[in-house]
């Protein structure tokens, strides 16, 4: 599991914006199926899980200016007809409300709501109202703080995110819109640089290894540095939708699998080895290894969602047993179900208690994810068991266990 190395300075500089409609997610554009030059392919799976991603825009930044540097977002409107000329650092444009035409030299480019554009430093550009009123924001990188740019009509602050941490050298500004349906979220994830999310429409779970779980809503804004796990999760009653940008290093994977090593809810997780929990019984291992193989019952304990325990085909009599580091009284646990598709899936399990308690059946939705239950029981060994499951070479990706020493 990553572990963050810097800690992320508070995005707490927000100004309320105008309220926006939800925003109807735009045809993905060209680059959403081609790599850009030194860049990533974004197609709608970026961020795993069922969040659905279309990339707005995107440019290498092979200089950055000096000094700290923040995302400065200032939302305009021009009248029908209305043009505006001027040169400004780095940003992205994002039509909010109607149709938008940007001049940038040769360069002509008509956006609709809910698309976005690149700007380049130094480069003089127009704003264009072509037909109707154009409600736009331009996102400059810039020092925290800055005023809007010359000339920009009607200006009005919709967010500064303060310095950003740890920007790569030369790194990829990329614009990306996500959405979260009703029920989804995106997988567990790092990036290779910092990240800024402003909430749209609807409400999300947002959650990073840093400050736990918030409530998003929106206008709400929030920033996490590089190698830093982060999900977002929505189980609210409509799809949301977040506009996202990263200045990422080129040379790594743009969206890593990760893993919350420690909830800071719920307080560290006794089932981690690092805590001194061990696996002390399996029912079995794939093709009979020991519990530290390729599919050895300690993948279930290692943090690492990208490895797991598999039984060798035991199926509903899957087990393994999990020594803590002293006797606890268990307040909480976590369970992730492997999964071969159409088979090895745990549906349901249970706990046994050195001293005989049994807690459970627990339901799991699926395999995609963690699952954690409020749960009472005492013990120093735990015994994990499958209930329900869907048959084959059934194991755990993830077992994480809370709680606090029994008097």
């Amino acid at each position: 599991t990553p572990v963050a190395t810097t800690m992320v300075q508070s995005l707490a500089t927000l100004v309320p914006a105008t309220v926006l409609a939800p925003t109807p997610t735009p045809t993905p554009a060209k680059e959403d199926t081609v790599t850009a030059t030194g860049g990533f392919s974004m197609g709608g799976a970026a961020l795993g899980g069922s969040a659905e991603t279309t990339l707005l825009a995107q440019e290498t930044l092979v200089e950055l200016p000096d000094g700290p540097l923040a995302w400065v977002a200032h939302e305009s409107t021009l009248a029908s007809g209305q043009s505006i000329e001027h040169v400004h650092e780095f940003a992205f444009v994002y039509a909010v409300e109607g149709p938008h035409e940007l001049l940038e030299g040769q360069d002509e480019r008509n956006l609709t709501s809910g698309e976005g554009a690149v700007v380049s430093t130094g480069a003089p550009h127009r704003h264009v109202a072509p037909a109707g009123p154009s409600l736009f924001w331009e996102v400059r990188l810039t020092k925290p703080g800055s005023a809007p740019a010359a000339n920009l009509p009607n200006s009005t602050l919709v967010f500064d995110s303060g310095p950003i941490i740890d920007i790569p050298v030369a790194p990829l500004a990329t614009f990306v819109l996500v959405r979260v349906p009703v029920g989804g979220e995106t997988s567990v994830h790092t990036h290779p640089g910092p990240e800024l999310i402003y909430q749209l429409s609807g409400k999300i779970d947002y959650q990073n290894a840093l400050i736990g779980t918030k409530l998003m809503g929106p206008g709400d804004i929030e920033g996490i540095p590089p190698g830093v796990s982060v999900q977002k999760r929505n189980p609210y009653e409509e799809d949301a939708q977040f506009l996202s940008w990263f200045l990422v290093d080129v040379s790594q994977p743009f969206a890593s699998a990760a893993a919350f090593e420690r909830s800071p809810a719920l307080g560290d997780n006794l089932a981690s080895p690092a805590q001194g929990a061990k696996i002390v019984a399996v029912s079995s291992n794939y093709g009979g290894g020991d519990n530290s193989s390729s599919f050895g019952a300690d993948k279930a304990l290692d943090g690492d969602p990208t490895t797991a325990w598999s039984s060798n085909g035991d199926g509903s009599d899957a087990w393994l047993e999990i020594e803590l580091p002293s006797e606890t009284r268990v307040t909480s646990l976590g369970f992730w179900s492997r999964t071969m598709g159409d088979s090895a899936e745990i549906f349901s399990f249970r706990v046994v208690s050195d001293s005989g308690e049994v807690a459970g059946p627990f339901t799991l939705e699926d395999a995609g994810r963690t699952y954690y239950f409020d749960i009472e029981i005492t013990g120093k060994r735990l015994r994990f068991e499958a209930v329900d499951t869907s048959g084959g070479n059934t194991g755990v990706v993830a077992i994480e266990v809370y709680g606090e020493p029994a008097p």
